[in-house]
């Protein structure tokens, strides 16, 4: 078969980066330019890793779902967009757009698709219900990326020609404003409070802050080189910019300084964080793998293999996957974030570029101080608390409830619904409870967190993930001051990587249970489950099904 324009532009790309930076930057800054001088140049540039951004980045804004949603591909040599059904792994529908579509959002409660079409000059509308363009709305010259408001009101799409960034009101599907940036603008973010928008400018080494109640640039912050890529995480303190030169730049936003600059893959181009804030998926076009980073820590707790140049990245809005775009193998890698292994390949559409699912309701809780008092979870609610203290107990009666680098000082308590994920750097002074959760498809998660009475997860018709096997990889092993009991569960736990000072006691699960790697000061007593395997455990004593263990 012959070889197609698109993957010969990659391969020459690789070939530029083999060299020095400066000579790789002027090569890619050359094809960029081309764009600016025929429809030939910016069909070469969709090739490049530079093509894709953090062009999900709105729609991974929010907490925990149940419901198995729709993801929206960009296809660049076909233009159209494939939709997959994240239940079945499957492509459900094609639907034709305009000339090179590159950038998608999808608006709150998944009305409505918006897709930048760079060749047209144009954003294709489409609406979910039936999978069909219900509007076509001119912009500005090369639309690259889109990110929609949390509200729903407004898109901003970057154009990288136009050095502009436009802003479509979605009731009338009309261009409202149009604010001009920084030199080739590329990825776009929004804020969960939908207050500012992060807008990183390829040529510029800097990220545009646009204040959405005027439409004005506020700040402009210097990053790495050639920034690609934005994502700003659930809590907005930080926003996540990929740049070219296989770094991710960590902005505090409530300062617009870099606080942290990450070591990545090679040619880090798009990134995404998950709905509970503790870890940024980036992907590395010319590595052909996705970094994690524990953004507690920000530091890459694993590097996955995946498709042939990952230009896109996005995380469902439960978290537990993570879908990436493989732009020179015509696929989608779908990969388990409490693995951090890949589950599935899609085959899509002609060079995948963009990916985009809708958001969750905003994440509303305790941020960045300490609450004197009890805090109660119930129905309908998405609560995190992050990066604080909670001088009380906390109690999960339904919702969803994350915790992330946090203090509770009393007892944790998850009573028969909701979803939950305690996430690294998370103490809890008292004991943690899980019990009678039903049955569900979602998983949670006790990840990287002291513990300093005991543990109990029992009853539950949910699968659970205490730690994990590794220990080093994105879900790191708890340490538990004295027991740790699993027992009784009707879906599968992995007790893994964990520092147990009493017993460890693993009994009457009828799901499949692991018990791997964990460090019990006194016994490990394992009996009476329908399925458990194991191994690498140390422990003063080891009795029943975990003896060999």
């Amino acid at each position: 078969m012959p070889t197609s324009p698109v993957h010969s532009a990659s391969r020459l790309s690789f070939a530029h980066l083999s060299t020095s930076y400066p000579s790789h930057r002027k090569a890619k800054m050359t094809a960029k330019s081309a764009t600016r001088l025929s429809p030939w140049g910016a069909w070469l540039l969709k090739s490049t890793f530079w093509t894709a951004s953090a062009l999900v980045a709105v729609a991974l804004l929010g907490a925990h779902a149940m419901a198995a949603p729709f993801g929206y591909v960009t296809n660049v040599s076909d233009n159209t967009v494939s939709v997959i059904d994240t239940a079945s792994n499957t492509v459900v529908a094609t639907i034709p757009v305009g000339n090179t579509p590159i950038g998608v959002a999808v608006s709150p409660n998944a009305p409505y698709a918006y897709v930048a079409n760079l060749n047209d000059n144009t954003v294709s509308v489409i609406a979910a219900a039936s999978n069909t363009v219900v509007a076509v709305i001119p912009v500005g010259n090369a639309p690259f990326a889109v990110a929609v408001t949390p509200n729903g009101a407004y898109a901003y799409v970057s154009n990288e020609i136009g050095n502009t960034v436009s802003v479509i009101a979605t009731a009338s599907n009309t261009v409202v404003a149009t604010i001009p940036v920084g030199n080739d603008p590329s990825g776009v973010a929004i804020t969960p409070d939908g207050a500012h928008a992060y807008v990183t400018n390829y040529f510029d080494d800097t990220v545009s802050v646009i204040t959405t109640a005027t439409n004005t640039v506020v700040a402009t912050i210097p990053v790495g080189r050639a920034p690609i890529g934005v994502a700003i995480t659930p809590d907005g303190t930080e926003a996540y910019v990929t740049n070219s030169d296989s770094t991710v730049s960590v902005i505090a936003t409530a300062s617009n300084t870099v606080v942290a600059t990450i070591p990545v893959g090679i040619a880090s181009d798009a990134v995404a964080v998950t709905p509970n804030g503790a870890y940024a998926y980036v992907a590395n076009d010319f590595g052909n793998n996705v970094s994690v980073i524990a953004t507690a820590t920000n530091t890459v707790v694993a590097t996955i293999p995946v498709g042939n140049s990952d230009d896109a990245v996005a995380v469902t809005p439960n978290g537990a996957y993570a879908y990436v775009a493989n732009s020179n193998d015509n696929t989608v890698s779908v990969i388990a974030t409490a693995s951090n292994t890949v589950v599935a390949l899609i085959p899509v559409g002609n060079g995948p570029a963009g990916i985009a699912f809708p958001p969750s309701p905003p994440c509303t809780g305790i941020s960045g101080t300490t609450f004197k008092g009890n805090v109660t979870v119930s129905a309908g609610q998405n609560f995190c608390i992050v990066n604080a203290v909670v001088t009380g107990n906390v109690t999960q009666n339904g919702g969803t409830l994350t915790v992330i680098n946090s203090n509770i000082t009393g007892n944790l308590q998850i009573n028969g619904g909701g979803t939950f994920t305690i996430s690294p750097g998370t103490f809890i002074g008292g004991d943690v409870q899980v019990q009678n959760l039903p049955a569900g498809t979602a998983q949670d998660e006790i990840c990287g967190t002291g513990v300093h009475g005991n543990l109990q997860v029992q009853g539950n018709g949910t699968a659970v993930l205490i730690g994990s096997d590794p220990p080093q990889s994105s879900c790191p092993g708890n340490t538990v001051g004295n027991d740790l009991q699993v027992q009784n569960n009707t879906a599968a736990t992995s007790i893994d990587g964990n520092t147990v000072n009493g017993n460890l006691t693993d009994q009457g699960n009828t799901a499949p249970t692991q018990v791997f790697n964990n460090t019990v000061g006194n016994n490990l007593q394992c009996q009476n489950n329908t399925s458990i395997s194991g191994g690498g455990n140390t422990a003063t004593s080891k009795q029943g099904q975990c003896a060999t263990f």
